[in-house]
Parts: structure tokens; C-alpha cells; sequence
């Protein structure tokens, strides 16, 4: 799920307003990649979904290593010509078909993806629509006043990564998810309202 966690990073509402601020006293940070991936019900759906979606992930593992194998001929026989002839006027033909070869096959791949990279992303809106929740929960209990996404913290000291508390948090708040997408659904569709609290909170951390 590498690929699709990225696309949930900036977009998950990380909670950095204050929660009880006359208790708290601590900054802390954390990875909202690593939490999705890290969560119980991600790591069940993955499992889950390497069984429903079997002959997918079976078709794509087969024509990657047919497609590997083409490119791989064309890539020897370039640098066998290259080295018996570097002057060969071919080269630069077969230069450009390696590269074509190569965007194709990446386009095909991706269409082959395409079903399951939606269930992925169906799978994380679900998790991530319960983040903020476990967020605010984690940071309540341990007192945390200000929480930074790990890329912002230069050095930092035992006892401040909070990523494991809010798994655990997260993993109250939706222990399973579904993998089956409505028919109607689209990624991202459900975030337009929630997208907006981060963006006004970002004042505060200036």
C-alpha cells in the first residue's frame, strides 16, 4: 500500500491545536504514513484482499515479468551493438524503442493496478477518516500540546514519537475496514469537508 498511503499524508488532518492546554506540556511527532500502514486494519484488508483479488495480483506478476523479460532482451542487444559498433547508426533507433518499450509497459501496469489500487485507497479513506479521533485521544493522553509530522523534527528525545499511540488509538476506533468499494465511490470524495481543517490551523504554527 506504499504507493497510496503517500497520496493520504498531506491530507490527513493531524490534530495541532492544543488539547487541555492547561495540562499539556509536551511536543511530540509522528509519521501519519507509518500509522495508516502500521494500523490493524490496514494490515487485515491487505491480507484479506491478497485472497480476494488473487488472480489480480497474479495477472499483474506475470505480465511484469514478461514485459521485464522483452525490455531486458532489447537493453542486451542495445549494448552488444553499442560495443561492437558504437558508431552504429542504429543505436539510436533501438535507444528510442527501449524507451517507448518502457513507458508502455508502465502504462500497461498501471492499468492492470487500476482495480487495485481503488480498493487500496477505498481501504485508507476508511482509516483515515478515523485518524483525527485518534489523533486528539493519543496526544490527550500523554499531554501532548504541539504534534509535528516527523519530516519537521531536526532532533528529538526519547518518549516523544507518538506514532504507536495513535496505531493503538486507531485501532479502537476502526479495527476492520471493508474492502469492497461501492460501485459509485471515488477516491478522495468524502475528504472535501475535512480537508479544510488543517489549512485553517496553520497560522497557529507559524
Amino acid at each position: 500500500m506504499k504507493t497510496l498511503t503517500k497520496m493520504f499524508v498531506a491530507a490527513s488532518a493531524l490534530a495541532l491545536a492544543p488539547v487541555a492546554p492547561a495540562a499539556a506540556q509536551t511536543v511530540a511527532y509522528t509519521d501519519v504514513q507509518q500509522v495508516l500502514g502500521m494500523s490493524q486494519a490496514a494490515k487485515t484488508a491487505d491480507q484479506q484482499m491478497r485472497v480476494t483479488y488473487k488472480a489480480t495480483y497474479d495477472q499483474i506478476e506475470s505480465r511484469a515479468r514478461v514485459l521485464q523479460a522483452e525490455l531486458n532482451a532489447m537493453i542486451v542487444k542495445y549494448q552488444a551493438d553499442q560495443k561492437t559498433n558504437p558508431n552504429n547508426p542504429t543505436l539510436a533507433t533501438q535507444g528510442k524503442a527501449i524507451q517507448d518499450k518502457q513507458r508502455a509497459a508502465q502504462e500497461e501496469m498501471g492499468k492492470l493496478s487500476d482495480p487495485l489500487e481503488r480498493v487500496n485507497a477505498y481501504v485508507l479513506e476508511q482509516i483515515d477518516s478515523k485518524l483525527d479521533a485518534a489523533v486528539t485521544a493519543a496526544m490527550g493522553k500523554k499531554k501532548v500540546a504541539l504534534l509535528l509530522q516527523r519530516g519537521a523534527v531536526i532532533k528529538n528525545t526519547p518518549g516523544t514519537d507518538l506514532t504507536q499511540d495513535i496505531v493503538t488509538e486507531l485501532n479502537v476506533l476502526v479495527p476492520s475496514v471493508s474492502i469492497t468499494p461501492p460501485a459509485d465511490w471515488q477516491p478522495g470524495q468524502n475528504r472535501a469537508g475535512q480537508q479544510a481543517a488543517p489549512t485553517q490551523q496553520q497560522p497557529q504554527g507559524r
